[in-house]
């Protein structure tokens, strides 16, 4: 059973980063959208290479999530299937969360460094619609007063978003939101 607190996580992570389109299911045409969402911000034309990688990354992703959650084989994941797959999961991550952790990372280390910054971690969730504020406090409580996270860093974070049953945890906040 999840927890109410990991429940809440989960959720906020389904409504604001793949079901873009508020139908309450997950669909192929919500990684569109992001895709698009994400290009816009980059300056990404469908010609380049980043757009292609990107897409390529997304598509696989969600072919990923179709796979751990799509039980009933529609090619949508609704709420319903989406919380069912979290029951299953219990500390090995699925094939997704590893490929959109990594997207992710890449997507927001813009200077390729090895690490994000708060400029980097900020202008990612401000394109997925988040408020600027909330995602630097969210930045500043998941770095702990570092100036940046580096990928073994966030590899650690990222995990513990999802099994952190404590609220403070730094990993809680990779998502750019500040509170839960």
């Amino acid at each position: 059973m999840i927890s109410e607190f990991r429940k809440t996580k989960i959720l906020y992570i389904f409504y604001t980063f793949f079901d873009i389109d508020s139908s309450g299911e997950i669909c192929k045409t919500d990684f569109d959208v992001t895709l698009d969402n994400i290009a816009k911000s980059r300056q990404w034309s469908p010609n380049d290479d980043k757009y292609k990688e990107a897409q390529a990354a997304l598509y696989r992703i969600w072919e990923s999530i179709q796979e751990a959650a799509d039980d009933n084989k529609d090619g949508k994941v609704t709420i319903q299937e989406w919380l069912a797959m979290w029951e299953r999961f219990v500390e090995k991550p699925f094939e997704w969360q590893d490929l959109y952790c990594k997207f992710i990372f890449d997507l927001q280390d813009t200077s390729r460094d090895g690490s994000i910054d708060l400029e980097e971690f900020t202008s990612v969730f401000t394109s997925f619609g988040l408020l600027e504020e909330d995602s630097k406090a969210a930045f500043k409580k998941m770095a702990q007063g570092k100036s940046n996270v580096t990928w073994d860093e966030f590899k650690t974070l990222w995990t513990q978003y999802f099994t952190s049953e404590n609220p403070s945890d730094p990993g809680n906040f990779i998502f750019g939101a500040a509170t839960y």
